[in-house]
């Protein structure tokens, strides 16, 4: 093969990438500064018109949200609560005309018993963790996000983000693509949720009733605005939070690579000044409470997440896999929203364990240096040691509540 046909194919192979980039909407490295802040600005508001929650730039917490965010909220959770006690009722009788005043739409099907006990436990788990995270975040689990205002405002620079420029321009690259998806991902999501409602709603028993009375249709059709409601706010939301923990996870990787260079680097010296150990140490140690700090943030929604959101993926796949619905699309759709969900908890397994690969191998390094240099001052060795109790600590990671780390191990658990 001619040297000018290998440039051909490398040229055509390179125009492939350029264009599977451009429809995931992949960024460049270096893509425009106004653009990324477009990206992910539109990701914030999005995330937090959904948890209606309402940040303030200058305050150090969130500020209490105003009464017309008060009331969202409000009629949010009590259009998800009154929909679960609704479907609870719907158990309690078999008189057709009774559950449509109710406005269940599982009568008259083959397993209409099994399907509105689906319903009652994807909304509880989904709803529930709405209102989990509603409550963790107002009382300050988001504070860590400064860090991408920050960014936002001043500039992906090491003298804003304490890591070297690649590392500051990956993330900022990762962080836009994430952003990006969101939208995307929610209307998906949240299409195959409604396509599954409007089949059963078609399919019913109770929708003749309807077109017979209007009162029937009246009630029925307030109970289905009530449950389409709840629906339409807290599927995007459950999309929505993994995304921003994949935010936090690849900052906490890329700082923990640009960490691990200068560590790497430090090692092919024999001898190094006290400055330069100091450096290496306060940057190890800044690292760590950074990363603890989120940890500590974070880690009681990734337990809701973990309990309610994987409970309901995981009885979706179960629902879909014994085809309950009678309806290939339903089942289908039912079967995607379970894939998705645990395809989600799964990759936050493998990102957060990620995040912590290089401070396993930093453990070595930092001892070898403290070998190569053992005869450094004192207030300095003790430092170096406690440095090396907190690469080796169990608590180094992130966590799922206080019950586990969320690791490799964490999805088989």
């Amino acid at each position: 093969m001619s040297i000018g046909t290998i440039h051909k194919i490398e040229k055509l192979k390179e125009k492939i990438f350029d264009l599977f980039h451009a429809i995931i909407g992949w960024p460049q490295i270096d893509i425009e500064h106004a653009e990324a802040v477009e990206a992910i600005k539109r990701f914030m508001f999005f995330g937090k018109f959904l948890l209606v929650y309402q940040p303030h730039p200058n305050a150090d917490h969130p500020i209490p949200p105003t009464k017309w965010f008060t009331y969202l909220s409000v009629t949010i959770d009590l259009c998800t609560l009154t929909t679960v006690i609704r479907l609870i009722c719907c158990f309690l009788t078999n008189n057709l005309l009774t559950l449509a005043y109710m406005g269940d739409i599982f009568i008259g099907m083959r397993n209409a018993y099994a399907l509105r006990l689906l319903a009652v436990c994807g909304i509880t788990c989904l709803g529930g963790f709405r209102a989990v995270s509603c409550y963790l975040i107002r009382n300050g689990s988001l504070d860590w996000t400064k860090v991408i205002d920050k960014a936002m405002v001043n500039g992906w620079k090491p003298e804003v983000l304490n890591m070297k420029e690649f590392y500051c321009l990956k993330w900022r690259q990762t962080s836009v693509f994430i952003a990006r998806q969101i939208v995307g991902t929610s209307i998906i999501v949240a299409v195959v949720w409604i396509t599954c409602w409007v089949c059963l709603t078609i399919n019913c028993a109770t929708f003749n009733l309807t077109l017979q009375s209007p009162l029937v249709a009246s009630l029925f059709t307030f109970w289905q605005a009530i449950a389409l409601i709840s629906v339409i706010w807290f599927v995007p939301q459950v999309a929505w939070i993994p995304f921003l923990y994949g935010i936090a996870f690849f900052y906490v990787i890329n700082k923990s690579n640009s960490v691990y260079s200068d560590l790497q680097a430090a090692l092919k010296l024999k001898r190094m000044r006290s400055l330069a150990l100091k450096k290496l140490y306060n940057q190890n140690i800044l690292f760590l409470n950074e990363f603890d700090y989120i940890n500590r943030l974070m880690r009681y929604i990734g337990y809701s997440g973990y309990t309610l959101v994987s409970l309901a993926g995981q009885v979706a796949m179960l629902y879909s896999y014994l085809g309950l619905f009678g309806m290939p699309l339903a089942d289908l759709g039912l079967g995607i929203i379970g894939c998705n969900t645990i395809f989600q908890i799964g990759l936050s397994s493998f990102l957060a364990a990620k995040s912590v690969s290089k401070i396993g191998l930093s453990y070595s390094h930092y001892h070898r240096i403290y070998q190569n240099n053992i005869n450094i001052e004192t207030r300095l060795k003790l430092n170096f040691l406690y440095n090396l109790d907190r690469l080796s600590s169990p608590f180094v990671g992130f966590w799922v509540g206080d019950s586990f780390m969320n690791d490799n191990f964490a999805f088989i658990r």
